[in-house]
């Protein structure tokens, strides 16, 4: 794999000299059964002098050492020499790389031999199609709404689900590309850049395709008369591909980074021929090291053409950062920069317009585009209207512990990172935003006026509203998170779900989720912070301790619920354990519905387990 210019030797020299701050922080966090022994191992040195600065506890949701020993050797040797800690990893020696992945790996979790034509179907691959569900947010107006006659599973229905088939993806600990489904496929993406075409009915794969990197977010199609075209895809390193659907084969292929820390976490949206790429940082990290020069990335939005991936335009959120002052340790500072855009955008077909919303900015000073949303011309992605409805927020991952490179804002960190919905109800027409503040707002798509607002929640770093809400007729449906941890939350924390008039915003009904309280981390993880997917009559949504729920419309009733985290015996031969159901939510067509379950940052339950349930023919009775 080519290097990135991430990878530069000035970048990692300050990578690595920060990372060895950490010998402290790591020995008063770490599991004490990692320092029962006598004399560390080499592996622990390396970790200790090279890792724990950002995986102890969990900064900037890198993920804890209990995650990272559900891994194999294998996988963790890989991360460090071609994955996402390529940067770290440069600096260590082929000895020391096996040495912290000894040390991290548990002695349970075997490195497993990837054969994935034990994996494959028998027989030629089927014709995909008609699109069941063929985007992100169902639709390019996100609403997340399966119509009546697109699915079969009715309230009197859920006490016949059952669970169909599990597919593991091989050394992984989390599984966060939602699928996307055609009347005979399945697709999906994995952490180690493998995208699966998996037969709907069992599971098995009928081809692959290898990204250069983990693919986060959920492939789109292209269809042609109805039928599944193409896939289109973006990688964790800011590529975008278009796949054929039936083949698997690579059309076009597109870098669309101009960051070195530029990555893809929204999902695409297409529309009349164009493609709207979503831009987001892993500089919001990179801030933490005390060297670094703090911040150059700006967020935005690009299109480009279907057909061959030719850039039409590109929207910035934030100026040509400019030079600041010095850090304490002497590092130049810049700024405006951030306010990156970690969704799917949405688009208006009638007025022509794409809307996205917005992170916080990175460092000082703060702009008008961050934690807002705007309204983008289609055609020449000229900005129509901005509605920030928090000022002056400007954060990153050095505010939590090193402050060096903190912004002088030092906070909320309050994103839109759910996307924008486009409703119409009663001939008229509304955007609907949820942020991570734990507000929800009726927002007029002409003028971008608030018409209303309203709390749900107490807000903080995860939710608030963090990944996606749902729109059913005239319900607005709203998962709240509410995990702890920021000082700028109101009230008290409010984790569950939620119904909204789309008109007034009023509480329709609320449903909340007391702490389990079996444990510390139960506690702490009863929110809801994945997207929704609503019926007529349902609501399906999955928690952050990996209970799949389903719920009434008309009153919010709990009628149905899974554990998903636990052990799975998969169709793929690979071990596969659920954890929390975060970020992607349910795919539902038919008598079928798909969820993915494991997740590893911010100190969540690893997993890596994609669930196919169905309805059968017998009662739980």
């Amino acid at each position: 794999m080519a290097r990135r210019a991430s990878s530069s030797p000035r970048r990692v020299r300050i990578l690595k000299d920060a990372l060895r701050v950490s010998c402290t922080a790591w020995l008063v966090a770490a599991p004490s059964g990692l320092l029962a022994q006598d004399a560390p191992t080499p592996g622990e040195i390396v970790f200790e002098e090279s890792c724990a600065m950002c995986h102890e506890p969990a900064i900037g949701g890198a993920p804890t050492v209990e995650s990272m020993s559900a891994m194999s050797r294998n996988r963790i040797r890989v991360s460090l020499e071609s994955g996402v800690m390529e940067a770290q990893g440069e600096e260590l020696s082929s000895e020391q790389i096996q040495q912290v992945s000894n040390f991290l790996a548990s002695d349970l979790v075997a490195d497993e031999v990837i054969d994935r034509d034990s994996w494959r179907c028998e027989g030629e691959t089927p014709a995909p199609g008609l699109v069941a569900w063929g985007s992100w947010g169902l639709g390019a107006e996100n609403h997340r709404f399966v119509a009546d006659d697109q699915h079969d599973i009715a309230p009197g229905d859920v006490s016949k689900l059952r669970l169909k088939w599990a597919f593991g993806f091989a050394g992984a600990v989390r599984a966060r590309s939602q699928p996307v489904v055609t009347e005979t496929l399945l697709y999906t993406g994995s952490q180690d850049g493998t995208v699966y075409a998996l037969d709907r009915q069992r599971g098995c794969v009928w081809w692959t395709f290898e990204a250069e990197a983990e693919v986060r977010s959920s492939p789109t199609i292209v269809t042609k008369d109805g039928h599944a075209k193409t896939l289109f895809i973006g990688d964790f390193e800011g590529n975008v591909y278009a796949i054929g659907a039936a083949t698997g084969k690579l059309l076009w292929k597109q870098d669309v980074a101009d960051h070195p820390d530029t990555t893809i976490t929204g999902s695409i949206t297409a529309h009349d021929g164009r493609l709207f790429v979503p831009m987001s940082s892993t500089e919001i990290i990179s801030a933490y090291y005390k060297e670094y020069e703090c911040c150059t990335f700006r967020g935005g939005v690009l299109a480009l053409r279907e057909s061959d991936g030719e850039t039409l335009w590109r929207m910035y959120t934030t100026d040509v950062p400019t030079k600041r002052k010095r850090n304490s340790a002497g590092a130049q500072l810049w700024g405006p920069s951030g306010a990156p855009v970690w969704s799917t955008p949405t688009v208006d077909a009638k007025r022509g317009l794409v809307y996205v919303g917005t992170g916080e900015n990175y460092s000082t000073p703060a702009n008008d585009k961050s934690d807002a949303i705007i309204a983008i011309e289609m055609e020449s992605g000229e900005v129509r209207w901005i509605q920030q409805t928090i000022e002056g927020d400007a954060w990153n991952g050095a505010c939590g512990l090193t402050k060096v490179n903190c912004p002088e804002e030092d906070g909320p960190d309050f994103d839109f990172g759910a996307p924008p919905i486009v409703a119409t109800l009663d001939g008229k027409d509304y955007i609907l935003a949820g942020q991570k503040s734990g507000m929800i707002f009726g927002i007029d798509p002409e003028t971008g006026e608030i018409l209303w607002e309203r709390r749900l929640g107490m807000g903080g770093f995860n939710g608030g509203v963090h990944w996606g809400m749902a729109v059913s007729g005239g319900k607005l449906i709203v998962p709240i998170t509410d995990t702890p941890g920021n000082r700028f939350t109101t009230g008290d924390p409010q984790p569950g779900l939620n119904a909204l008039d789309i008109k007034t915003g009023e509480r329709l009904w609320s449903t909340l989720h007391p702490a389990s309280c079996t444990g510390k981390r139960d506690c702490y993880f009863n929110g809801l912070s994945a997207a929704v997917t609503v019926t007529s009559e349902l609501a399906f949504a999955g928690d952050l301790n990996g209970v799949l729920g389903i719920y009434r419309l008309d009153s919010g009733e709990r009628i149905w619920s899974y554990e998903t985290r636990k052990d799975f015996e998969t169709v793929n031969d690979v071990r596969a354990r659920g954890g929390t159901i975060d970020s992607d939510g349910v795919v539902l067509t038919g008598n079928q519905f798909f969820v993915n379950s494991g997740y590893d940052k911010w100190g969540e339950f690893a997993g890596n387990v994609l669930l196919a349930f169905e309805v059968s023919g017998d009662d739980d009775g």
